[in-house]
């Protein structure tokens, strides 16, 4: 008994694992991108603690007694207005309004505001939302998939977890999931499954690497480096930012000290 035997389709298995193998090397490529970065600005983040830390900790010192005496005099000057039944506002902080924002004062993380981190996570959920919202499906099985990862996007973003929520920009585009189902060779399916893994792994890369650049000590790196080619010392300029806004924070105690201890002689 003679039994059919489906034919092969060779040059569709061999263009199947041609782009197989070209995906494999860009992603080694791009991984080796990004480790090289991370590395590079990792040991530029130490650099910073080692030759600017003290200077950075007597800001933040200095930082955090300003705001508790501003704190203090605001409750003083509204207990004296209560008293006389006046309504004068308590003025906005000088520095606070109108000073421009040195490299030196985000020179490292712990100057990073959580407002800036908000701000990252809203933009990167809109981002999301627009690949993978459900109405945007089109068919049933796009629509599954939509849901289930825009259901993890919404309580990625809820938490505000942004190392979520680029672990889900890297999911695949459901119409790759989609056009994954309509392939009927179990070899050339098999390649296509791997490919789609290889180009998940390469979209996560990517938005570790859009992050890292977006990241303040990464952008402080590039500055430094392009200030090193131009024959700048860009340690000494920070140094002196430093040494000024330390200054600058000192006036600004001694102001606000004396204001404190006019309200304590009243008392």
């Amino acid at each position: 008994m003679n039994r059919a035997i489906t034919a092969v389709p060779i040059p569709q298995q061999q263009q199947a694992q041609a782009d197989l193998d070209e995906a494999r090397q860009q992603l080694v490529e791009a991984e080796a991108k990004l480790a090289e970065e991370q590395a590079a600005v990792n040991a530029f983040r130490m650099q910073c603690r080692l030759k600017l830390g003290d200077l950075i900790d007597e800001t933040l010192s200095l930082r955090a007694e300003r705001e508790s005496c501003l704190t203090q005099l605001k409750l003083h000057q509204q207990d004296a207005a209560m008293r006389d039944d006046m309504a004068d506002p308590f003025a906005p902080d000088a520095e606070a309004a109108g000073q421009t924002v040195t490299f030196a004062e985000i020179a490292l993380p712990e100057l990073a505001t959580p407002q800036q981190e908000r701000e990252a996570a809203k933009r990167l959920y809109r981002e999301l939302a627009r690949r993978f919202h459900p109405d945007l499906a089109a068919g049933t099985a796009e629509r599954a998939y939509m849901t289930a990862i825009m259901s993890a996007v919404n309580v990625a973003y809820e938490q505000q977890n942004v190392e979520a929520l680029h672990n889900l920009a890297g999911e695949l585009d459901a119409t790759a999931v989609a056009e994954l189902d309509n392939i009927k060779n179990l070899k050339i399916r098999k390649q296509r499954e791997q490919l789609l893994k290889i180009q998940r792994r390469q979209r996560k890369v990517q938005q570790q690497y859009r992050a890292l650049r977006q990241d303040n000590v990464a952008k402080l790196w590039r500055k430094a480096q392009q200030l090193e080619a131009e024959g700048k010392s860009w340690w000494q300029a920070v140094r002196q930012d430093l040494q000024r806004i330390i200054k600058r924070t000192h006036v600004d105690l001694a102001d606000l000290k004396g204001q404190l201890s006019q309200f304590t002689t009243e008392i």
